[in-house]
Protein backbone atom coordinates (compact mmCIF):
# COMPACT_ATOMS: atom_id res chain seq x y z
CA UNK A 1 0.00 0.00 0.00
CA UNK A 2 3.04 2.26 1.02
CA UNK A 3 4.53 1.44 -2.15
CA UNK A 4 1.37 2.08 -4.38
CA UNK A 5 1.01 5.76 -2.53
CA UNK A 6 4.50 6.42 -3.09
CA UNK A 7 4.26 6.00 -7.19
CA UNK A 8 0.99 7.72 -6.91
CA UNK A 9 2.11 11.13 -5.87
CA UNK A 10 5.35 11.02 -8.23
CA UNK A 11 3.11 9.70 -11.18
CA UNK A 12 0.64 13.02 -10.12
CA UNK A 13 4.42 15.30 -10.11
CA UNK A 14 5.31 13.95 -13.14
CA UNK A 15 1.79 15.06 -14.47
CA UNK A 16 1.67 18.06 -13.17
CA UNK A 17 4.88 18.77 -15.21
CA UNK A 18 3.74 17.85 -18.08
CA UNK A 19 0.31 19.73 -17.58
CA UNK A 20 2.84 22.86 -17.11
CA UNK A 21 4.36 22.29 -19.77
CA UNK A 22 1.63 22.32 -22.18
CA UNK A 23 0.45 25.26 -19.98
CA UNK A 24 3.45 27.27 -20.83
CA UNK A 25 2.42 26.95 -24.86
CA UNK A 26 -0.91 27.96 -24.12
CA UNK A 27 -0.58 30.76 -22.12
CA UNK A 28 2.89 31.71 -24.74
CA UNK A 29 5.34 31.61 -21.90
CA UNK A 30 8.69 33.51 -23.01
CA UNK A 31 10.99 33.00 -19.98
CA UNK A 32 14.42 34.06 -21.06
CA UNK A 33 13.00 36.39 -23.72
CA UNK A 34 14.04 35.33 -26.64
CA UNK A 35 10.85 33.50 -28.32
CA UNK A 36 9.53 36.16 -30.18
CA UNK A 37 12.51 36.23 -32.33
CA UNK A 38 11.68 33.29 -34.09
CA UNK A 39 9.43 35.65 -36.33
CA UNK A 40 11.91 37.62 -37.69
CA UNK A 41 14.93 34.30 -38.05
CA UNK A 42 13.56 31.09 -38.06
CA UNK A 43 10.06 31.30 -39.58
CA UNK A 44 11.40 33.74 -42.82
CA UNK A 45 14.46 30.79 -43.20
CA UNK A 46 11.79 27.78 -42.76
CA UNK A 47 9.33 29.33 -45.89
CA UNK A 48 11.98 30.97 -47.63
CA UNK A 49 13.62 27.26 -47.78
CA UNK A 50 10.48 25.87 -49.10
CA UNK A 51 10.52 27.73 -51.58
CA UNK A 52 13.70 28.02 -52.61
CA UNK A 53 16.70 26.00 -51.25
CA UNK A 54 19.39 26.96 -53.09
CA UNK A 55 18.18 31.24 -52.93
CA UNK A 56 18.27 30.70 -49.16
CA UNK A 57 21.50 29.04 -49.22
CA UNK A 58 23.38 31.07 -51.04
CA UNK A 59 21.74 34.47 -49.78
CA UNK A 60 22.08 33.55 -46.03
CA UNK A 61 23.23 36.83 -44.83
CA UNK A 62 19.81 38.08 -46.14
CA UNK A 63 17.94 36.33 -42.74
CA UNK A 64 20.97 37.76 -40.27
CA UNK A 65 20.77 34.97 -38.85
CA UNK A 66 24.42 33.18 -37.46
CA UNK A 67 23.94 29.70 -37.19
CA UNK A 68 23.57 26.78 -39.56
CA UNK A 69 20.14 25.82 -41.17
CA UNK A 70 20.58 22.56 -40.46
CA UNK A 71 17.64 22.84 -38.22
CA UNK A 72 15.43 24.86 -40.10
CA UNK A 73 15.93 22.39 -43.54
CA UNK A 74 14.66 19.84 -40.93
CA UNK A 75 11.76 21.44 -40.09
CA UNK A 76 10.66 22.89 -43.79
CA UNK A 77 11.23 19.81 -45.43
CA UNK A 78 9.99 17.09 -42.75
CA UNK A 79 7.57 19.06 -40.59
CA UNK A 80 4.29 18.68 -42.06
CA UNK A 81 3.37 21.70 -40.01
CA UNK A 82 5.16 23.77 -41.43
CA UNK A 83 2.72 26.33 -43.37
CA UNK A 84 1.05 27.71 -40.54
CA UNK A 85 2.84 29.32 -37.52
CA UNK A 86 0.33 28.46 -34.54
CA UNK A 87 0.12 24.37 -35.69
CA UNK A 88 4.00 24.51 -36.54
CA UNK A 89 4.85 26.00 -33.06
CA UNK A 90 2.07 23.88 -31.53
CA UNK A 91 4.16 20.57 -33.34
CA UNK A 92 7.45 21.88 -31.88
CA UNK A 93 6.27 21.99 -28.47
CA UNK A 94 5.04 18.02 -29.05
CA UNK A 95 8.62 17.37 -30.51
CA UNK A 96 10.19 19.18 -27.61
CA UNK A 97 8.04 16.66 -25.13
CA UNK A 98 8.84 13.70 -27.00
CA UNK A 99 12.78 15.05 -26.47
CA UNK A 100 12.20 14.67 -23.05
CA UNK A 101 10.97 10.98 -23.06
CA UNK A 102 13.46 10.09 -25.03
CA UNK A 103 16.09 11.68 -22.37
CA UNK A 104 14.16 9.66 -20.12
CA UNK A 105 15.10 5.74 -22.20
CA UNK A 106 18.40 6.32 -22.76
CA UNK A 107 18.68 7.41 -18.82
CA UNK A 108 17.44 4.06 -18.40
CA UNK A 109 19.24 2.59 -20.30
CA UNK A 110 22.68 3.90 -18.49
CA UNK A 111 21.15 3.63 -15.02
CA UNK A 112 19.48 0.11 -15.29
CA UNK A 113 19.07 -0.50 -11.62
CA UNK A 114 16.87 2.52 -11.80
CA UNK A 115 12.87 2.31 -11.77
CA UNK A 116 11.86 3.94 -14.38
CA UNK A 117 9.40 5.97 -13.32
CA UNK A 118 11.77 7.59 -11.16
CA UNK A 119 14.02 7.70 -14.53
CA UNK A 120 10.87 9.82 -16.02
CA UNK A 121 11.11 12.20 -12.89
CA UNK A 122 14.50 12.49 -13.50
CA UNK A 123 14.37 13.47 -16.94
CA UNK A 124 11.46 15.28 -16.83
CA UNK A 125 13.70 18.34 -15.71
CA UNK A 126 14.06 19.21 -19.06
CA UNK A 127 10.80 20.10 -19.46
CA UNK A 128 10.93 22.61 -16.14
CA UNK A 129 14.46 24.51 -17.79
CA UNK A 130 13.38 28.41 -19.48
CA UNK A 131 15.61 27.93 -22.13
CA UNK A 132 14.15 24.36 -23.11
CA UNK A 133 10.44 25.00 -22.75
CA UNK A 134 11.23 28.58 -24.71
CA UNK A 135 12.40 27.00 -27.53
CA UNK A 136 9.78 24.68 -27.40
CA UNK A 137 6.42 26.91 -27.23
CA UNK A 138 7.97 29.24 -29.76
CA UNK A 139 9.02 26.71 -32.65
CA UNK A 140 12.76 27.80 -32.10
CA UNK A 141 15.44 25.47 -33.61
CA UNK A 142 17.78 24.74 -30.33
CA UNK A 143 16.05 21.99 -28.90
CA UNK A 144 16.87 19.62 -31.90
CA UNK A 145 20.61 20.00 -31.38
CA UNK A 146 19.78 18.82 -27.71
CA UNK A 147 17.84 15.35 -29.13
CA UNK A 148 21.19 14.68 -31.32
CA UNK A 149 23.26 14.99 -28.32
CA UNK A 150 21.46 12.85 -26.19
CA UNK A 151 21.35 10.02 -28.95
CA UNK A 152 25.35 11.04 -29.25
CA UNK A 153 25.79 10.36 -25.60
CA UNK A 154 24.31 7.26 -25.40
CA UNK A 155 26.27 5.92 -28.64
CA UNK A 156 29.33 6.94 -26.68
CA UNK A 157 28.19 5.57 -23.52
CA UNK A 158 28.03 2.08 -25.90
CA UNK A 159 30.88 2.50 -27.40
CA UNK A 160 33.12 3.04 -24.63
CA UNK A 161 32.57 -0.58 -22.81
CA UNK A 162 34.41 -2.75 -25.21
CA UNK A 163 36.93 0.49 -26.87
CA UNK A 164 39.84 -1.45 -26.85
CA UNK A 165 38.72 -4.76 -27.82
CA UNK A 166 38.11 -5.63 -31.74
CA UNK A 167 34.93 -4.41 -32.44
CA UNK A 168 31.67 -6.60 -33.45
CA UNK A 169 29.50 -5.43 -36.16
CA UNK A 170 27.30 -3.55 -33.61
CA UNK A 171 29.94 -2.02 -32.03
CA UNK A 172 30.74 -0.32 -35.94
CA UNK A 173 27.10 0.33 -36.00
CA UNK A 174 27.44 2.29 -32.80
CA UNK A 175 30.54 4.00 -33.79
CA UNK A 176 28.47 5.10 -37.18
CA UNK A 177 25.63 6.01 -35.23
CA UNK A 178 27.81 8.41 -33.21
CA UNK A 179 29.12 9.92 -35.67
CA UNK A 180 26.15 10.35 -37.67
CA UNK A 181 24.23 11.75 -34.10
CA UNK A 182 27.23 14.33 -33.11
CA UNK A 183 27.47 15.65 -36.96
CA UNK A 184 23.75 16.71 -36.47
CA UNK A 185 24.27 18.02 -33.03
CA UNK A 186 26.97 20.18 -34.87
CA UNK A 187 25.13 20.98 -37.51
CA UNK A 188 22.14 22.05 -35.06
CA UNK A 189 24.51 23.97 -32.66
CA UNK A 190 27.68 24.64 -33.56
CA UNK A 191 29.44 24.75 -30.24
CA UNK A 192 28.35 21.27 -29.90
CA UNK A 193 31.78 20.61 -32.30
CA UNK A 194 33.70 19.89 -29.05
CA UNK A 195 31.64 16.48 -28.95
CA UNK A 196 34.15 15.28 -31.70
CA UNK A 197 37.06 16.52 -30.12
CA UNK A 198 36.28 14.74 -26.89
CA UNK A 199 35.01 11.13 -28.75
CA UNK A 200 38.96 11.37 -30.53
CA UNK A 201 40.53 12.63 -28.02
CA UNK A 202 39.09 9.81 -25.68
CA UNK A 203 39.84 7.23 -28.22
CA UNK A 204 43.32 8.03 -28.46
CA UNK A 205 44.13 8.74 -24.90
CA UNK A 206 42.47 5.22 -23.89
CA UNK A 207 44.14 3.10 -26.90
CA UNK A 208 40.95 2.94 -28.51
CA UNK A 209 40.99 -0.73 -30.93
CA UNK A 210 42.24 0.84 -34.54
CA UNK A 211 39.49 -0.65 -36.45
CA UNK A 212 37.49 1.89 -34.32
CA UNK A 213 39.65 4.73 -34.67
CA UNK A 214 39.64 4.11 -38.47
CA UNK A 215 35.78 3.79 -38.64
CA UNK A 216 35.32 6.58 -36.66
CA UNK A 217 37.45 9.26 -38.74
CA UNK A 218 36.22 8.03 -42.05
CA UNK A 219 32.64 8.25 -40.76
CA UNK A 220 33.33 11.56 -39.21
CA UNK A 221 34.53 13.04 -42.57
CA UNK A 222 31.36 11.72 -44.54
CA UNK A 223 29.11 13.15 -42.52
CA UNK A 224 30.81 16.41 -42.49
CA UNK A 225 30.94 16.52 -46.35
CA UNK A 226 27.36 18.51 -45.81
CA UNK A 227 29.01 21.50 -43.88
CA UNK A 228 31.81 21.41 -46.13
CA UNK A 229 29.75 22.41 -49.38
CA UNK A 230 28.14 24.55 -47.08
CA UNK A 231 31.60 26.41 -46.15
CA UNK A 232 32.79 26.27 -49.80
CA UNK A 233 29.58 28.16 -50.77
CA UNK A 234 29.61 30.35 -47.86
CA UNK A 235 33.43 31.15 -48.31
CA UNK A 236 33.57 30.97 -44.69
CA UNK A 237 32.03 29.02 -41.41
CA UNK A 238 29.42 31.25 -41.97
CA UNK A 239 27.74 33.50 -44.73
CA UNK A 240 29.68 36.79 -43.84
CA UNK A 241 28.53 38.62 -46.83
CA UNK A 242 28.24 42.29 -45.13
CA UNK A 243 28.80 40.39 -41.75
CA UNK A 244 32.87 40.35 -41.70
CA UNK A 245 34.60 39.35 -39.28
CA UNK A 246 31.26 38.10 -37.22
CA UNK A 247 32.49 34.78 -37.32
CA UNK A 248 36.04 34.72 -35.60
CA UNK A 249 37.20 38.04 -34.52
CA UNK A 250 33.89 40.59 -33.29
CA UNK A 251 32.46 37.14 -31.92
CA UNK A 252 34.63 34.65 -31.38
CA UNK A 253 37.79 35.03 -30.34
CA UNK A 254 40.64 33.56 -27.92
CA UNK A 255 40.76 36.88 -25.88
CA UNK A 256 37.29 36.38 -24.48
CA UNK A 257 38.53 33.17 -22.66
CA UNK A 258 40.00 34.46 -19.37
CA UNK A 259 36.77 36.98 -18.84
CA UNK A 260 34.26 34.02 -19.06
CA UNK A 261 35.59 31.86 -17.16
CA UNK A 262 33.83 33.29 -14.12
CA UNK A 263 30.54 33.24 -15.81
CA UNK A 264 31.21 29.85 -17.07
CA UNK A 265 31.93 28.31 -13.31
CA UNK A 266 28.96 29.88 -12.07
CA UNK A 267 26.68 27.91 -14.93
CA UNK A 268 28.69 24.92 -13.61
CA UNK A 269 28.03 25.96 -10.17
CA UNK A 270 23.98 27.06 -11.02
CA UNK A 271 22.95 23.46 -12.56
CA UNK A 272 24.70 21.82 -10.48
CA UNK A 273 24.17 22.96 -7.07
CA UNK A 274 20.89 20.67 -6.41
CA UNK A 275 23.67 17.64 -6.96
CA UNK A 276 26.35 19.30 -4.77
CA UNK A 277 23.03 19.25 -2.12
CA UNK A 278 22.14 16.01 -2.56
CA UNK A 279 25.39 15.29 -1.71
CA UNK A 280 25.80 16.79 1.18
CA UNK A 281 22.80 15.23 2.89
CA UNK A 282 24.23 11.81 1.73
CA UNK A 283 27.92 12.60 2.57
CA UNK A 284 27.66 14.59 6.04
CA UNK A 285 29.35 18.02 6.82
CA UNK A 286 33.14 15.94 7.02
CA UNK A 287 33.18 14.44 4.14
CA UNK A 288 31.36 16.91 1.97
CA UNK A 289 34.08 19.66 3.11
CA UNK A 290 36.99 17.06 2.33
CA UNK A 291 35.79 16.79 -1.04
CA UNK A 292 34.57 20.20 -1.89
CA UNK A 293 35.95 23.21 0.38
CA UNK A 294 39.86 23.37 0.19
CA UNK A 295 39.10 23.98 -4.00
CA UNK A 296 35.89 26.11 -3.06
CA UNK A 297 38.26 28.23 -0.80
CA UNK A 298 41.07 28.91 -3.63
CA UNK A 299 39.01 29.63 -6.13
CA UNK A 300 36.64 32.36 -3.81
CA UNK A 301 39.94 34.17 -2.44
CA UNK A 302 41.40 34.47 -5.84
CA UNK A 303 37.80 35.64 -7.11
CA UNK A 304 37.65 38.27 -4.53
CA UNK A 305 41.04 39.48 -4.72
CA UNK A 306 40.42 39.97 -8.61
CA UNK A 307 37.38 42.07 -7.32
CA UNK A 308 39.15 44.11 -4.78
CA UNK A 309 41.57 44.92 -7.06
CA UNK A 310 39.07 45.83 -10.07
CA UNK A 311 40.05 42.73 -12.02
CA UNK A 312 36.24 42.53 -12.62
CA UNK A 313 34.98 45.45 -13.04
CA UNK A 314 33.70 44.24 -16.64
CA UNK A 315 31.20 41.96 -15.07
CA UNK A 316 29.11 45.42 -13.90
CA UNK A 317 28.92 46.47 -17.84
CA UNK A 318 26.58 43.66 -19.06
CA UNK A 319 22.99 44.44 -20.59
CA UNK A 320 22.77 41.28 -22.42
CA UNK A 321 24.38 37.71 -21.58
CA UNK A 322 26.39 36.82 -18.16
CA UNK A 323 23.43 34.58 -17.17
CA UNK A 324 20.52 34.66 -14.76
CA UNK A 325 22.83 34.63 -11.51
CA UNK A 326 24.54 38.25 -12.91
CA UNK A 327 21.22 39.64 -13.16
CA UNK A 328 20.09 38.66 -9.79
CA UNK A 329 23.29 39.99 -8.85
CA UNK A 330 22.76 43.59 -10.60
CA UNK A 331 19.34 43.41 -8.64
CA UNK A 332 20.80 42.86 -5.08
CA UNK A 333 23.99 45.15 -6.01
CA UNK A 334 25.29 45.66 -9.30
CA UNK A 335 28.91 46.45 -8.43
CA UNK A 336 29.29 43.75 -5.84
CA UNK A 337 29.67 40.48 -7.14
CA UNK A 338 29.96 38.11 -4.37
CA UNK A 339 27.10 36.01 -5.39
CA UNK A 340 27.78 35.41 -8.61
CA UNK A 341 31.53 34.57 -7.17
CA UNK A 342 30.19 32.39 -5.13
CA UNK A 343 28.37 29.61 -7.59
CA UNK A 344 31.63 30.93 -9.67
CA UNK A 345 33.43 28.93 -6.44
CA UNK A 346 30.89 26.34 -6.55
CA UNK A 347 31.40 25.26 -10.28
CA UNK A 348 35.26 25.43 -9.24
CA UNK A 349 34.96 22.74 -6.92
CA UNK A 350 32.51 20.38 -8.31
CA UNK A 351 34.71 20.78 -11.95
CA UNK A 352 37.96 19.53 -9.67
CA UNK A 353 36.07 17.06 -8.36
CA UNK A 354 35.66 15.83 -11.73
CA UNK A 355 38.85 16.07 -12.61
CA UNK A 356 40.21 13.72 -9.71
CA UNK A 357 37.48 11.19 -10.23
CA UNK A 358 38.69 10.10 -13.47
CA UNK A 359 40.84 11.71 -16.27
CA UNK A 360 38.52 10.57 -18.89
CA UNK A 361 36.33 14.08 -17.50
CA UNK A 362 39.32 15.94 -18.46
CA UNK A 363 39.08 14.70 -21.75
CA UNK A 364 35.58 14.92 -22.10
CA UNK A 365 35.11 18.26 -20.55
CA UNK A 366 37.97 20.30 -21.15
CA UNK A 367 37.28 20.94 -24.91
CA UNK A 368 33.32 22.41 -24.18
CA UNK A 369 34.81 24.35 -21.42
CA UNK A 370 37.70 25.91 -24.19
CA UNK A 371 34.91 26.32 -26.97
CA UNK A 372 32.42 27.49 -24.44
CA UNK A 373 34.39 30.67 -23.37
CA UNK A 374 35.21 31.94 -26.86
CA UNK A 375 32.00 34.13 -27.44
CA UNK A 376 32.25 37.57 -26.54
CA UNK A 377 28.86 37.19 -24.71
CA UNK A 378 28.26 34.04 -23.02
CA UNK A 379 24.88 33.22 -22.54
CA UNK A 380 23.14 31.06 -20.19
CA UNK A 381 21.07 29.42 -23.37
CA UNK A 382 24.04 27.92 -24.28
CA UNK A 383 24.45 25.73 -21.76
CA UNK A 384 21.16 24.58 -20.64
CA UNK A 385 20.64 21.80 -20.64
CA UNK A 386 24.50 20.89 -21.86
CA UNK A 387 25.57 20.65 -18.53
CA UNK A 388 22.64 18.23 -16.88
CA UNK A 389 22.80 16.10 -19.76
CA UNK A 390 27.19 16.07 -19.52
CA UNK A 391 26.31 15.23 -15.65
CA UNK A 392 24.17 12.12 -16.19
CA UNK A 393 25.47 10.92 -19.73
CA UNK A 394 28.90 11.72 -20.10
CA UNK A 395 30.84 11.83 -17.25
CA UNK A 396 32.25 9.37 -15.07
CA UNK A 397 31.18 10.06 -11.28
CA UNK A 398 30.63 9.15 -7.86
CA UNK A 399 27.86 11.53 -7.61
CA UNK A 400 25.53 9.81 -9.57
CA UNK A 401 25.49 6.95 -7.07
CA UNK A 402 24.79 9.80 -4.76
CA UNK A 403 21.82 11.17 -6.29
CA UNK A 404 20.41 7.52 -7.41
CA UNK A 405 21.12 6.12 -3.78
CA UNK A 406 17.77 8.04 -2.07
CA UNK A 407 16.35 8.56 -5.56
CA UNK A 408 12.72 9.90 -4.53
CA UNK A 409 14.51 12.68 -2.18
CA UNK A 410 16.85 13.49 -4.87
CA UNK A 411 14.29 14.09 -7.73
CA UNK A 412 12.36 16.52 -5.15
CA UNK A 413 15.28 18.27 -4.65
CA UNK A 414 16.37 18.62 -7.90
CA UNK A 415 12.89 19.21 -9.58
CA UNK A 416 12.21 21.86 -6.76
CA UNK A 417 14.58 23.86 -7.31
CA UNK A 418 14.72 24.24 -11.01
CA UNK A 419 10.95 24.99 -10.59
CA UNK A 420 11.79 27.75 -8.42
CA UNK A 421 14.06 29.08 -11.65
CA UNK A 422 11.62 28.64 -13.69
CA UNK A 423 8.84 30.81 -11.62
CA UNK A 424 12.00 33.32 -11.25
CA UNK A 425 12.34 33.93 -14.69
CA UNK A 426 8.78 33.92 -15.61
CA UNK A 427 8.62 36.50 -13.05
CA UNK A 428 11.44 38.30 -14.12
CA UNK A 429 10.35 38.53 -17.89
CA UNK A 430 6.97 38.68 -18.22
CA UNK A 431 6.52 40.74 -14.72
CA UNK A 432 9.55 43.11 -13.03
CA UNK A 433 10.95 43.63 -16.94
CA UNK A 434 8.59 42.38 -19.35
CA UNK A 435 10.61 44.74 -22.65
CA UNK A 436 13.98 45.36 -22.85
CA UNK A 437 14.16 48.80 -22.60
CA UNK A 438 12.54 48.28 -18.62
CA UNK A 439 15.79 46.11 -18.43
CA UNK A 440 18.59 48.88 -19.60
CA UNK A 441 16.48 51.39 -17.87
CA UNK A 442 17.68 49.43 -14.78
CA UNK A 443 21.47 48.55 -15.21
CA UNK A 444 22.10 51.74 -16.36
CA UNK A 445 21.07 53.90 -13.11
Amino acid sequence: MLLNKKNFLKITVLLLISISFFLGYFFRENAVGGGKEFYTLSWPIIQSLKEDFLFTINNFYLFKDATWPFSNIINAYLNPFSDDITNFQLSNTIISFFIFLIFAIILKRVFLHVKFIDILLTSSVIIILPFFRTSAFWGKNENYGWLFLMLALYFFFEIRKNITKIPTTKDIINVMLFCFTSACALYARQALVFLPISYLFYLFFNKANNKIIIVSIISFFIFAMPGILLILTWGGLYESTNREGAFYGSWLHHKYIIKNIPILLSFLGFYLLPILVIDFMNSGLKNFSKKYLKNFALAFLVFVFLMQTNGLNYLGEYTLGGGALLKLNYLIHKNNFLLLLTFSSIGFAILMKFFREDRNNIIILMPMLIIYTFPKLLYQEYLEPLILLMFFLALKTDLHDSYFRKISFSNFILITYFIIFLTGSIWFKHFAFDTFEKWLNFVSF
